[in-house]
């Protein structure tokens, strides 16, 4: 006979990640209940500017719901093969981000060109439902861009910076978008409307270009194991320099990021005669005062023998 299978022990969740959590479950899912009408409204009215933002709504919250399922398994601990962090998976889900903006503002630009070409007859009454929606995502977009900010104050987060700059964007996409409707509505049929909706999903790519690139340039560094910035090398050195009366060598500092949180590894050689006990007390000193220096950072120190 076989006994109780064993229960598994809940991780340990943080205030900061419940609250964090909270802030991403609240976005995508009012994210999810707009995205889909406005794409509806976009297609049923001939508005190009909403169409814009309607996809890039779409393919965002895509994005964002995986993001949080992922947030969901790193702070519940599910990710255990990661030793080094979920830094990697964070800026690899920010690089899809980048991409798929790029992806939906080719296409959008496309559109636009096949407006140009072959205009169609707008309708003055979508028009005028294009525009009630675009406030009502304007607003949306406003209230989930302060929540998140009030989410990032709780500590440094690659997930939730990048929630923070696409929702930036979309506050001032939406914004755009929503301006250049009314116009839109108030001239429609005229060559003005036609013109303003153009331009306002010319202002939606290019917000939409900026923000890919912000993404993959902050999340490619950190995939490729780029080394720290050169300020925070320099206080590492600085701190190396004050304590090399301590120490008798140092072979290597190799240092590395993943997400938020900085790798540092230092090899300090010490003579081959000293006791364990006093080269463990320097190498803890100088990983405290290493980890005072430089926010979110993680040190190892190798000791190695030099001869005497």
């Amino acid at each position: 006979m076989s006994g109780p299978r064993p229960t598994i022990a809940a991780w340990p969740m943080t205030d900061t990640e419940r609250r964090r959590e909270r802030a991403m479950s609240l976005g995508v899912g009012t994210d999810v209940l707009l995205s889909t009408p406005i794409l509806a409204i976009a297609i049923w009215s001939g508005s190009l500017t909403l169409l814009a933002d309607a996809m890039r709504a779409c393919l965002l919250t895509l994005l964002e719901l995986f993001a949080y399922v992922v947030m969901r398994r790193i702070h519940r601990g599910r990710l255990p093969s990661y030793q080094y962090g979920s830094g990697k998976i964070e800026s690899f889900l920010n690089l899809l981000i980048g991409i798929a903006l790029v992806l939906s503002s080719i296409w959008i630009f496309a559109l636009g060109v096949l407006t140009m070409l072959q205009p169609s007859q707008p309708s003055p009454l979508g028009f005028a439902v294009a525009t009630a929606t675009g406030a009502v995502n304007t607003t949306q977009n406003a209230w989930m861009f302060v929540t998140y900010l009030h989410a990032r104050r709780l500590g440094a987060s690659i997930l939730i910076d990048g929630q923070v700059r696409t929702r930036l964007l979309k506050v001032v996409s939406s914004a755009s978008a929503t301006l250049a409707i009314l116009v839109s509505a108030l001239f429609a049929g005229q060559i003005s409307g036609r013109v303003a909706d153009l331009v306002g999903s010319a202002v939606v790519v290019q917000m939409m270009l900026w923000t890919a690139y912000q993404l993959i340039a902050g999340a490619l560094p950190d995939l490729m194991d780029r080394m720290l910035d050169p300020s925070q090398l320099t206080l590492v050195n600085r701190v190396l320099l004050c304590n090399f009366d301590r120490i008798d060598a140092i072979h290597h500092v190799r240092t590395r990021r993943s997400g938020v949180v900085k790798y540092i590894e230092i090899g300090v050689g010490f003579s081959a005669d000293r006791r364990i006990g006093e080269i463990d007390a320097i190498n803890q000193s100088l990983r405290k005062e290493l980890e005072a220096q430089i926010p979110d950072a993680k040190v190892t120190l190798v000791a190695l023998a030099v001869p005497v």
